[in-house]
């Protein structure tokens, strides 16, 4: 299906869980991310990749916490909370997709995790920007929320050693500031 794979794998790549429905509701694709939200909202030990389990998992989901419906035609978003896991909430958004045919995907459905800290590969930020592998991964965790004391002691390098790499890296970048480096790490986090 050319709409459905390309669209789920760069939300996969961006943190975020995607689900094709047609205009019945049914599940017809997935991504890795939304399985596993899925999965993890129903506490399932195994699950098929089948359709109306999938569907089955989304509406338990919908019920949790929440009074709002979800309308898979007009755009709609909704908030499920986890107070009661200490997590922060889920957000729901409902895509229509123009489909004059009436057959095939009907809406994407996009689960925001703000609990999953999207971040691009390595590979990436080498191709970019041009930084070392040592470089491109001090970038990663500093925007995972580490600090360069806990970064330089898991590397077993020195304090010193970290902030000569993290001014390369905004030297690089092109950033001044490591919230600066965050938000640009997380808008190239789409990328391959």
């Amino acid at each position: 299906m050319p709409l459905g794979k390309p669209l789920l794998d760069a939300l996969d790549r961006m943190g975020n869980g995607g689900i094709v429905l047609n205009a019945s509701g049914q599940v017809i694709q997935i991504n890795d991310m939304a399985a596993r939200l899925l999965q993890s909202q129903r506490s399932l030990a195994t699950m098929a990749a089948c359709g109306s389990e999938w569907r089955e998992a989304l509406k338990a989901l919908l019920r949790l916490g929440t009074t709002s419906r979800l309308n898979i035609d007009d755009g709609s978003w909704i908030v499920i909370r986890r107070d009661e896991t200490g997590e922060k909430p889920l957000i729901l958004h409902a895509v229509p997709i123009d489909n004059r045919t009436g057959t095939g995907p009907h809406t994407v459905i996009i689960l925001v995790d703000l609990e999953v800290m999207p971040h691009p590969t390595s590979e990436t930020l080498q191709k970019i920007f041009g930084l070392t592998r040592a470089e491109a991964r001090l970038a990663i965790e500093i925007a995972s929320g580490k600090n360069l004391d806990d970064i330089a002691e898991g590397h077993n390098t020195s304090v010193a050693t970290a902030r000569k790499q993290l001014a390369s890296v905004f030297a690089k970048t092109h950033t001044h500031r490591q919230a600066d480096l965050v938000a640009l790490l997380a808008r190239v986090a789409i990328l391959p």
